[in-house]
């Protein structure tokens, strides 16, 4: 309820912050167009002709020549005569000389009305800006950052990361208990740095680290320290370990910390020396307290490469923990702490599951979960079958199914041939993944799509696959051409080729698997590579190509037949293809 309250009146603040800047606005308008007139003297307008009678009849004591006509005195009030310029000649003054009046002339330039009113107006302005640089910029600093006090996660929700959690429960142990590692002289690390992949669950893990520790937890991103007044962002660094030591002991978690904590020496420009001021102040911050401050900090990036050589050094981040991407049993972990907020059908194997997720991160996990919780409440069913995961798996990695788009039945043909060159490809290739499922329903860009799926994690790959995944990704193209013909290929192949070229690329020039080029590591030079490693790149596609074409060639029957099924049913399941190219087919030599 105190949350709401305290909502409601920043809500209240924001209006009336809004409500006064309206009314200054108004004021400003206001006095710009009123000080002139409060300012001005009141003088009454006469007509020329009724001028020209005082003149003759000596009431008039004196003339003022100004822009515009003329300012005259008639016995003991002023009058104003508007008279074009063109008719204030020698003449009219002559006249009025004449007459016995003092003529004087007005000098050019700016009035005091005129001058008040812009100096008013620019006082009216600068209040205006004011209030707005104080309510957007320096309030919220006064009480930025907040402190988490209580935070619910605990290690058993996270799952998946067991090595990382391993690795943190010195400091948890740390935190709970700091006499126990002074007694023995123990130094314990000052910082912690998260380094993995998006999604892995740096930020979950630093929420149950501190709710395993029961200590506060403070948690700010890197981009939080940016304001658009300088001195501020170093202001909020000063801020959030004056507030840490308060709390302490005290977790702080830097989320995106290469926000701030980039390499230095970027230019000389006002921006730059801003930012490495706030570096500077982070790094004199983490250093400057001591063991017995009960400070932790716990930083996240996905960019450790571009972070400043002195926030790394020992005293800083003394040890960098990886937040990998989960194996199959961690992704079968991660599956069932998701599950819990679902409700699965009996039946569902999770371990399945998780053989057919590889390169899942835990939030791509979630997501599949509740996607698949999506299919399941538009078919109006309260559990989630293994078919709702299938079709969100499929949508994850595939796209969308765009059964609306309208296909000829040439094309249609076409498609299919590609996609059965694929699925013929993948399973006579030694070597390459077993084929999960081909379909001709259009998902996302692509008009059809084999899937293949690792029967096991790999992290080394031997050339066997890499070749495998070469000869597959021809196997589109091939098919088409021995089919139609080399006149009748399509650009269906476009992505199938930048994929061949970039396995083949890194081959040539990171992985040392040419015999040409040996086992050395070459750079780009420009654009483009020197022209034998081109060659090269070019003479690996090349005959991973021929050697699909001849694979589609020699089981020509096979390859109708994963046709004519592709064209009834649309998708066919991986044992149904492996039945069709029977063992008996001819396959390719290792």
């Amino acid at each position: 309820m105190s949350g709401v309250i305290e909502k409601a009146r920043r809500i209240l603040r924001r209006k009336s912050v809004a409500i006064a800047a309206a009314v200054i606005a108004l004021a400003v308008v206001a006095a710009a167009v009123s000080v002139p007139f409060l300012f001005s003297e009141k003088v009454n307008e006469i007509a020329y002709s009724e001028f020209s009678r005082e003149l003759a009849a000596g009431k008039v004591g004196k003339v003022q020549v100004q822009e515009g006509g003329l300012s005259v005195w008639v016995e003991d009030r002023k009058a104003f005569v508007r008279l074009p310029s063109s008719h204030l000649s020698a003449q009219t003054v002559d006249r009025a000389t004449a007459a016995g009046a003092q003529v004087v002339f007005q000098p050019s330039g700016i009035d005091a009305a005129h001058v008040a009113s812009f100096v008013i107006s620019l006082i009216m302005v600068a209040a205006v800006l004011a209030l707005v640089a104080v309510q957007v910029d320096f309030k919220p600093t006064s009480r930025w950052p907040r402190a988490v006090k209580a935070v619910p996660d605990r290690f058993d929700d996270v799952a998946g990361q067991e090595e990382a959690k391993a690795e943190l429960q010195e400091v948890i142990a740390f935190l709970s208990d700091a006499q126990a590692f002074e007694k023995v002289g123990a130094r314990i690390p000052k910082g912690v740095l998260m380094v993995g992949p998006p999604g892995t669950g740096k930020t979950l893990i630093a929420k149950a680290l501190a709710g395993e520790a029961g200590v506060s937890f403070m948690a700010v991103s890197g981009s939080d320290f940016s304001a658009p007044l300088i001195g501020i962002a170093k202001s909020r660094v000063s801020k959030l370990f004056e507030q840490a030591r308060r709390r302490a002991p005290c977790l702080v978690f830097i989320d995106e910390i290469d926000a701030i904590g980039r390499k230095r020496g970027g230019g000389g420009s006002a921006a730059d020396r801003e930012f490495e001021s706030t570096l500077n102040q982070l790094l004199v911050e983490m250093d400057g307290f001591n063991t017995t401050s009960g400070v932790i900090v716990i930083g996240a990036t996905n960019r450790v490469d571009v972070l400043d050589p002195a926030l790394l050094r020992p005293g800083r981040f003394d040890r960098q923990v990886h937040i990998g991407l989960p194996d199959i049993t961690g992704r079968e972990a991660i599956l069932a702490v998701h599950a819990r907020n679902v409700r699965l059908a009996a039946g569902v194997d999770l371990a399945s599951i998780a053989r057919g997720t590889p390169g899942f991160s835990g939030a791509d996990l979630s997501n599949l979960l509740n996607e698949a919780a999506i299919f399941a409440a538009r078919e109006g069913v309260t559990e989630i079958g293994r078919d709702h995961l299938e079709a969100a798996r499929n949508k994850i990695i595939m796209g969308l199914e765009r059964r609306s788009l309208v296909i000829s039945p040439e094309e249609r043909r076409l498609v299919a041939v590609h996609e059965a060159g694929h699925a013929l490809c993948a399973c006579l290739t030694p070597g390459s993944d077993k084929v999960h499922s081909a379909t001709i329903i259009p998902h996302g860009q692509a008009l059809g799509l084999v899937m293949r799926l690792p029967e096991n994690d790999r992290y080394c790959i031997p050339v066997e696959k890499l070749e495998a995944d070469l000869i597959v990704a021809m196997g589109g193209r091939a098919a088409e051409e021995v089919v139609f013909g080399p006149r009748k290929v399509t650009t269906g192949a476009a992505s199938d080729i930048a994929h061949a070229t970039n396995i083949a690329t890194r081959m040539v020039t990171e992985w040392g698997m040419s015999p040409t080029i040996g086992m050395v590591r070459v750079a780009r030079s420009g654009e483009s590579f020197p022209r034998e490693v081109e060659q090269e790149i070019r003479r690996i596609v090349e005959k991973m190509y021929a050697a699909a074409k001849a694979c589609i060639e020699d089981n020509r029957e096979a390859l109708d037949a994963l046709v004519d099924a592709l064209l009834e049913h649309e998708t066919i399941e991986g044992d149904e293809v492996r039945r069709i190219v029977s063992p008996s087919r001819r396959r390719l030599a290792a």
